[in-house]
């Protein structure tokens, strides 16, 4: 299953090799960043076992500590979801 992250800007200080880097190491091997283009960062739910409710929440969390702006939206089944909702 495919999670996608919508941002407007990264947080100050971070490029995105880091938010790559940082968010892989959120989801603790239930996914992983596997692309993205301006403005989107795509991530692979790798278990198809697991409930993707559980990877939103860590991915949600993580953009929030990082300091992501309120208008990052996350979208996972065609979804979007406001950062801080």
């Amino acid at each position: 299953m495919d999670l996608f992250i919508h941002y407007s800007a990264l947080p100050e200080g971070k490029s995105l090799s880091d938010v790559v880097g940082e968010l892989n190491e959120a989801l603790d091997g239930a996914g992983a960043v596997c692309g993205g283009e301006a403005g989107r960062i795509d991530l692979d739910l790798e278990d198809e076992n697991v409930n993707p409710k559980f990877a939103q929440i860590a991915v949600k969390s993580y953009l929030q500590r990082a300091g992501f702006s309120r208008d990052t939206l996350v979208e996972i089944g065609g979804m979007e979801i406001g950062l801080y909702e």
